[in-house]
Formats: C-alpha cells, structure tokens, sequence
C-alpha cells in the first residue's frame, strides 16, 4: 500500500514529472518568444521548468494536505456518530472507513490511511494510539494533531472517552467550517488575479497576430527590450503578490 512517508512535500512520478516538464517547457517557450521575440530567449526561458518543478511539488503538496482536510472533516463527523453510540476507537475508526467509501473513492488519501489503520489494528494488533500518532506526525497537520493528542490524552488519564471526543469533534468540525469558508471566498480573489495577468499577455499575442509592425520598435530596440523586461517582471511580479495574499497556508 503507497502510504507517504510525510504529506510535507509531494514526490512527481514519472508521468506527472512528464507531464509537467511537457506544459510548462512549451508555456516557458511562450513566454520567453511574446516577449522577445527570440527563438534563442524562448529557449533560454524553458531552464525555467526546471526551477518550477519544486514550486509545482510545493503546489501539488498543498493540495493534497487541502484534499486530507476536507476528508477528515467527514471522518470526524462519523467518528462522533459512532463514539456517540458506544463504540470504541477501534470499531469508530472500521466504520469510518467503510462511510468514507460511500463518499470517496479507495484510493481517496484518507481512505487509504485509515485502510493502513484498521489493518493494523485488527490484523497486527497494533494500538490505535500508535498508529494515530504515526498518522498525525506524518501528516503534520494541526487538526489531526489535535485530535490524536486529545484521544491518547484521554486514553492515558481515564478520562470520560465519549464526552470529551464529543466535545472535541464539535469545536474541530465549527473551526474547520470557518476554514473552509475562508478557502472558499479567496477563490474568486485568486481567479481575479488569474485573469489580470493573463490580459496582458493576450493583449501582446493579438497586436502581434494582427499588427505585426504596432509593436516591432520593443523587440529591435534596446529601450524597447528594457521596457518588455520591466513589463515582463512587472506582471510577474502582481501575479505572485496577489497569490500569495490569497494563500492560506496549512501548517
């Protein structure tokens, strides 16, 4: 079973590393030919995928870490249902599993931890207390941690098991809701940024198909070459600013 040994960072496979190397090299060609008008500073620019690659890992790790979010919010509302009916942490986290796959998919990122879990549990005989902690310290992501501190705390002091994961799941599920929403309303702040940046570019592409000669003095003059370089970092530089105003890191 592909269990990752840290949810920190997001290995390419073979296909998805030439995938990207695919799009970005032919997006970096793009960029560097509308701006110069070189064949030698489309090329030069393709280095740059080679740059991105981390950036892209970073993204695609962000994302996975954002997907395991939305599914433990689901398994904490089936972990509470079935606490609530008695069950122990064992049995909560069996049928946690089999509800999220009337949801998800088997190789849903959740689905396959808490596959790895139960196995353990019921095959291995491994405490639950050992395998939470190892999910949580691999995932590092601060409402599992919680939970799994607040379980094995519980487990530890002979505390009032039932209540106290009540208790807990609701203020989770309430501070996970108001994340949730927060995601939801920088979406349409980051499409904007999206489009902004993509209008500039599609202005220079059109004047370049339709009137070949309106912008011929910035790509054979040095001034006009400055004024495309100053262009050119300029749009980068807004698209990167209005990301990361728009990021919501988890940490």
């Amino acid at each position: 079973m592909n269990i990752p040994k840290t949810y920190r960072e997001y290995k390419l496979n073979p296909k998805e590393r030439k995938t990207y190397y695919i799009c970005s090299g032919f997006a970096c060609f793009f960029l560097g030919y509308l701006f110069y008008e070189s064949l030698i500073m489309g090329l030069i620019f393709c280095a740059l995928a080679i740059k991105g690659e981390s950036v892209f890992s970073h993204y695609l790790a962000e994302k996975r870490r954002i997907e395991l979010t939305e599914q433990f919010r689901d398994f904490l509302y089936s972990i509470s249902a079935s606490v609530s009916a008695g069950r122990q942490m064992p049995e909560a986290l069996q049928e946690a599993k089999e509800n999220l796959l009337l949801i998800y998919s088997n190789d849903a990122i959740l689905c396959r931890e808490l596959d790895y879990i139960v196995r353990g549990i019921f095959e291995s005989k491994e405490s639950a207390e050992t395998l939470l902690k190892d999910f949580a310290e691999r995932t590092e992501l601060p409402d599992i941690c919680q939970f799994v501190e607040v379980y094995c705390i519980c487990k530890t002091t002979g505390g009032n098991f039932q209540r106290v994961i009540e208790k807990t799941v609701s203020i989770m599920l309430d501070k996970m809701n108001i994340n949730r929403e927060i995601r939801v309303l920088t979406v349409q702040k980051r499409l904007e940024a999206n489009i902004l940046t993509a209008i500039p570019l599609t202005v220079i592409a059109f004047l370049n198909v339709v009137s070949p000669g309106y912008l011929k003095v910035l790509y054979t003059t040095i001034e006009g070459r400055l004024l495309m370089t100053v262009a050119l970092f300029g749009i980068g530089g807004a698209y990167a600013w209005g990301m990361k105003l728009t990021r919501i890191e988890l940490h």
